[in-house]
């Protein structure tokens, strides 16, 4: 009863200084990760983006964060950046935006006192091998040799025998300078604007590669301090994959620099061979000291899709109060259109939940015995 006791007063203790587990729950957004865009066509989808419009929704919904994509493997984002573009060689509009959404938005959910965590990669966008090689990310490779820019760079080795991924390899010092300084511009420009950043991509060889690493002038350390240098107080996750031991951290932070569980999962529920297993809860499957348990699932039929929210409301209701009393947090990811409006169906299923919004961040089992 006293350890049990202990665990339950250190849940709400660390509860009162991490703003995570007093949101309630958020919403996250995979804008215009999954096209393949034109300059042109990318600027245009950003420029009808109704930033009023959009915070609004998200406010209507309750919730106390979003984690918004600012850009994902096909290479583009949706903010300027003249670290990426001096690297690419390329100017403003091509493959940043003209348009800076990141700050935009940021500015309107700060008026709101709604958070904002920002989706990045960890290594360079996947899907062109000559951004892979501009940003001196380690290439792709067959058999431990440079696989070539004929060769798709997210193939794999079912597919091309020996085959390894950019993400799938240690990442080199001279990557880390680089996407230091990407991100860099980003943390001093936004500043506590962003209040997270959730890292995708962080695979198990980059987890392996930090010791060897820490000998050289540019490493896993001097990237996070150029992450966190427009917010020392910005919270961070790392993503690995969506088994429980990747993605809660059973195991040991994936980064020593994790402070909050990247969580990617499907259900409610650990999925096993048979089915489903145990519900995924703090208690079942506890994060690391210090680490705030979070866990992520698509609203939709998958990431950034559908238009119908796949759970009942009082299924939602019901997870998240268990989850927020263990001492955890929750994000759902929310379909958005270029225009930056949420299905009506999806909104409507969000702004109901939103009713309960006060037991469902008090630390405390309001719905279920």
């Amino acid at each position: 009863m006293a350890v049990l006791l202990g665990h339950v007063l250190n849940e709400r203790a660390i509860s009162k200084e991490r703003w995570l587990l007093e949101s309630g729950y958020g919403l996250m957004f995979h804008y215009e990760a999954f096209k393949s865009h034109t300059p042109e066509s990318y600027n245009r989808a950003i420029d009808s983006f109704n930033v009023n419009h959009f915070v609004d929704s998200v406010q209507s919904t309750k919730a106390g964060h979003i984690i918004f994509v600012i850009g994902q493997h096909w290479g583009k984002y949706c903010a300027p950046n003249s670290a990426y573009e001096k690297f690419l060689g390329v100017d403003t509009g091509e493959w940043t935006s003209n348009r800076d959404l990141i700050m935009e938005i940021g500015k309107e959910l700060a008026e709101r006192e709604i958070r904002l965590i920002i989706y990045m990669t960890a290594r360079a966008p996947m899907r062109h091998y000559k951004i892979i090689k501009a940003l001196g990310d380690t290439l792709p490779s067959i058999n431990g040799k440079p696989a070539g820019n004929k060769i798709n760079p997210m193939s794999h080795p079912k597919k091309v025998k020996g085959f390894k991924r950019s993400e799938n390899q240690a990442p080199n010092p001279i990557f880390l300078k680089n996407w230091g300084e990407v991100c860099g511009e980003w943390s001093r420009r936004y500043g506590k604007l962003i209040s997270g950043w959730w890292f995708d991509g962080y695979k198990m060889e980059m987890k392996d590669s930090y010791e060897s690493l820490k000998k050289e002038a540019h490493n896993i350390d001097t990237w996070i301090d150029a992450v966190r240098s427009g917010n020392p107080e910005a919270e961070l996750a790392f993503n690995a994959g969506a088994h429980p031991i990747l993605s809660l951290c059973t195991r040991g932070k994936l980064c020593p620099y994790q402070t909050f569980t990247s969580g990617e999962n499907h259900n409610f529920n650990e999925r096993t061979k048979k089915g489903f297993g145990k519900p995924l809860t703090p208690t079942n499957f506890p994060a690391p000291d210090g680490v705030v348990w979070h866990l992520l699932l698509p609203a939709g039929k998958g990431w950034g899709a559908g238009d119908q929210l796949r759970f009942k409301v009082q299924t939602l209701k019901e997870r998240i109060d268990v989850i927020n009393a263990e001492g955890g947090a929750i994000t759902f990811d929310v379909p958005i259109s270029s225009d930056g409006k949420i299905p009506e169906k999806i909104l409507q299923g969000f702004q109901e939940l939103g009713t309960y919004k006060g037991q469902l961040n008090d630390g405390v089992k309001s719905f279920l015995e």
